[in-house]
């Protein structure tokens, strides 16, 4: 079955080429899917073989162990890339970036997801991670999403209250997100632009945006910020090996070159520690752990 796939298939592919903390072990089975039919295939084989399927997009809110993913990794960003816009709706596939689709449809003149910019993911990685910002989450814009069921038939899933939540999107078991369709409105190019250029503007003098990272570690408590909680307890700046709490923003975990998961996931247990013992908090990491 994997003879039969017309993308790209590797073995023991190190995962940190493929992740934006240039963190992570070896996939056993690599798959970067051509389209739906060679998502249906890998869908197949691992049936078959009885082995783990996890599906990853850009790699950008996500920490790979050390020691790598056992079974078969699929990676669509590359995959599923397109996106059409009809009226005030873009018909967007799960490989899309989300930077890229605000940019295309501004020069169509439409806009209402500006909150979503800089935010560095594929369609697929957005839903499946709920992202967002204090100003709105793409589950906020969500009309249908659509996904490969492990039978190899595609469903239409309209969300409902508490389909998305607070960094998160339940999906069925099993199914691989395909695409989605995303609410939009008429807007000025010039206006979307200017607000483009604002929010980018205030994300760099925040954020670590020049340094490896995946994004914010922990969710914000109920009622507070992660990253005041940290900054409070002396942790911006600690560092161990080549992994790095920002001086920037405290809710960021950078690799200042050479660090490893195990340094990101000490860092995080010191943290997650230092912050209960202060506040009496309990952090729950935002990032997506996979492998071993």
């Amino acid at each position: 079955m994997l003879g039969e796939i017309r993308g790209e298939v590797r073995f023991k592919e190190p995962l940190s080429f493929h992740t934006s903390l240039r963190i992570g072990g070896p996939a056993d089975i690599f798959v970067v899917p051509q389209d739906v039919d060679d998502i249906r295939h890998a869908l197949k084989f691992a049936e078959r073989e009885q082995l783990p399927v996890a599906v990853i997009g850009g790699g950008n809110n996500l920490l790979v162990r050390d020691r790598g993913v056992r079974g078969v990794v699929l990676r669509l960003e590359g995959c599923l890339g397109r996106a059409e816009y009809h009226g005030e709706e873009a018909l967007a596939g799960a490989g899309v970036s989300l930077s890229a689709l605000i940019r295309e449809a501004a020069a169509v003149n439409l806009g209402g997801i500006e909150c979503l910019v800089g935010i560095p993911a594929t369609i697929g990685g957005a839903l499946a991670m709920n992202a967002g910002t204090p100003d709105g989450w793409i589950g906020d814009f969500v009309s249908a999403v659509y996904f490969l069921h492990p039978d190899g038939t595609i469903g239409e899933f309209k969300p409902s209250t508490g389909s998305f939540t607070y960094r998160a999107f339940h999906a069925p078991e099993g199914a691989v997100l395909v695409g989605c369709r995303l609410r939009l409105q008429r807007r000025p190019l010039a206006d979307i632009q200017k607000e483009i250029r604002q929010r980018l503007k205030q994300k760099k003098s925040t954020q670590p945006l020049a340094l490896a990272s995946a994004g914010c570690v922990w969710k914000n408590p109920p009622g507070d910020a992660a990253a005041r909680l940290v900054e409070k307890c002396g942790l911006k700046g600690k560092r161990l090996n080549g992994a790095e709490i920002s001086t920037k923003h405290a809710n960021f975990i950078v690799n200042r070159g050479g660090a490893t998961a195990a340094d990101i996931l000490a860092l995080m247990d010191l943290t997650r520690e230092r912050v209960h013992a202060h506040f009496g908090v309990t952090l729950e990491p935002e990032i997506r752990l996979l492998g071993e």
